[in-house]
C-alpha cells in the first residue's frame, strides 16, 4: 500500500544495468514498491535487496522485437500494470516506439517517439537548437566525404567528432568513449570515414573548454502537458575518464544559478512536445564565459538519486505521475544545496589522475568528501551491490 494514498502499488520494471538501474531499484524499493530488473545476471542491481526478481535473456534486449517479446512475457506475471523504466538511450527509443503495443501491460515514464528521438539523436537535437536562441557548441553536419574534406580545411582544432547516437558509437568503438577527438584535418577525415564505415552518423563540433566544475546539470521530470513537476540543479566536481568522462563527484546547487537556462529548457521541452525524465547539461566555455547546452538526456541518469537526498524526489514523482497520482503536485524546485553525491569506485581513479597531474592536492581531495550523503553503489542498508561492483571493477583492473 502506498503510505500517502493507501492504494495498491503498481510494480516497476527496470531495463538496464549499472548504477542507474540500481538507483531506480533503491529509490522506488524504499517506498515499498516491488521492483523487477531486466538485466545482466551478474549486474549489481540483481543483488540489491530492493530487486524482487531479475529477468535475463541470451539475446540482446536492444533489439526492439526481442524486447517486446520479453516484456510481454514478464507482463503476464503482474495483476496490475507495471511502470517501466529505461536506463539507456536505445531502451528509451525502443520503449517510446512500443508504448501503444504494450499499453495493456505497462505504464510509461518515457515520452512519445518523435520527441524522444529528437533528444536522443544528437544530430536532430542540434538542428533543433540551431533554430532557437539557446547557446550551444558550434556544430557542423557533413553529409558525405566531400563535405567532410571541405570542412576539415576550414575548422579550428581540436574538433570533437560526435556521434548522432552515443550508444551506437560506444558499441562500435568501446575504447573511444563518447566520440573521437581530431587534432588535424587528416585525422578528422579519417575519423569520419571510420565512423561511416561502421554505419555511425557523426557531426563535427567545437570543444567547450574548461574543467569539470564548469559543468552544470538541470534535471527534472515533465508531465504529459510538458510542465515540470520537479526541477533540480547540480554541479560537477570531478569526472572520469578525464576527457569527456562521467561524473564521479557532484554537488547540489541553487536553481537561482540557472534561471535563464531553466526558462530556455522549459520552452524547448514544450516546443518539441516532450514528457518524462530530462537532464540538461550546460558547460561554461572559458573562451567567452557562455553557458552552452551540450545535451538533454531523455531517461534516468547517473546521480539522479541525489535529488531525493536534498528534498525533491525525481524518481517517486515520475512513478506517481505514471500511475495517475501526481495530480495536484505543485512544481518542486526548493531543496537543500551543498549536498554531494559520489561514485567512490570511479572517483578514486579520477582523483588519482588529478593528483598525478598536479591538478589536485591530497588535502583538497580529502576535503571534497565533506557533505557527501550518497554513493552510487555503497549504501548501508544495501551493501551487496557495492561488493559486486567492487569485484567487477577489480576483475577489469587485473585482466
Amino acid at each position: 500500500m502506498h503510505k500517502e494514498t493507501g492504494r495498491l502499488l503498481n510494480p516497476v520494471v527496470v531495463i538496464g544495468t549499472g548504477q542507474t538501474a540500481l538507483g531506480i531499484a533503491r529509490a522506488l524499493g524504499r517506498h515499498g514498491i516491488d521492483v523487477f530488473a531486466v538485466s545482466d545476471k551478474r549486474d549489481p542491481v540483481v543483488f540489491s535487496k530492493y530487486c524482487k526478481r531479475s529477468f535475463t535473456t541470451n539475446e540482446t534486449r536492444h533489439h526492439k522485437g526481442i524486447l517486446k517479446r520479453l516484456l510481454i512475457e514478464i507482463g503476464k506475471r503482474f495483476s496490475r500494470r507495471a511502470v517501466i523504466y529505461p536506463t539507456s538511450d536505445m531502451d528509451a527509443l525502443n520503449l517510446a516506439e512500443l508504448k501503444d503495443e504494450l499499453s495493456d501491460d505497462y505504464l510509461f515514464v518515457v515520452g512519445d517517439k518523435e520527441a524522444v528521438e529528437t533528444l536522443v539523436n544528437k544530430k536532430k537535437f542540434y538542428r533543433v537548437l540551431s533554430n532557437t536562441g539557446i547557446v550551444h557548441p558550434q556544430t557542423y553536419f557533413p553529409e558525405n566525404e566531400k563535405e567532410a574534406h571541405r570542412l576539415a580545411t576550414e575548422l579550428d582544432y581540436p574538433i570533437f567528432v560526435r556521434p548522432a547516437i552515443t550508444e551506437l558509437f560506444s558499441w562500435a568503438f568501446p575504447k573511444n568513449g563518447k566520440g573521437f577527438v581530431a587534432y588535424s584535418p587528416s585525422e578528422l577525415v579519417d575519423y569520419y570515414s571510420l565512423a561511416t564505415q561502421h554505419g555511425i552518423d557523426v557531426m563535427f563540433q567545437e570543444i567547450v573548454t574548461g574543467p569539470p566544475i564548469n559543468s552544470y546539470q538541470l534535471e527534472g521530470y515533465y508531465d504529459s502537458k510538458y510542465n515540470p513537476l520537479v526541477l533540480f540543479a547540480r554541479q560537477r566536481l570531478r569526472i572520469y575518464p578525464p576527457d569527456f568522462g562521467n561524473t564521479t563527484l557532484c554537488v547540489s546547487i541553487s536553481m537561482a544559478n540557472l534561471v535563464e537556462e531553466k526558462d530556455s529548457i522549459n520552452k524547448l521541452i514544450a516546443a518539441i512536445g516532450y514528457s518524462g525524465f530530462a537532464s540538461a547539461e550546460f558547460k561554461k566555455d572559458e573562451r567567452d564565459g557562455a553557458l552552452k547546452l551540450l545535451e538533454i538526456n531523455a531517461r534516468p541518469w547517473w546521480h539522479f538519486w541525489l535529488s531525493e537526498r536534498c528534498g525533491v524526489d525525481i524518481a517517486l514523482t515520475s512513478y506517481l505521475d505514471a500511475i495517475g497520482e501526481a495530480g495536484g503536485i505543485a512544481p518542486r524546485t526548493h531543496y537543500e544545496v551543498g549536498v554531494k553525491g559520489v561514485n567512490l569506485l570511479d572517483d578514486f581513479a579520477a582523483a588519482a589522475d588529478m593528483l598525478r597531474n598536479k591538478k589536485l592536492r591530497f588535502n583538497e581531495w580529502a576535503s571534497t568528501f565533506r557533505g557527501v550523503r550518497c554513493d552510487s553503489f555503497l549504501s548501508r542498508d544495501d551493501l551487496t551491490p557495492f561488493i559486486i561492483a567492487l569485484l567487477k571493477k577489480g576483475s577489469k583492473l587485473y585482466k
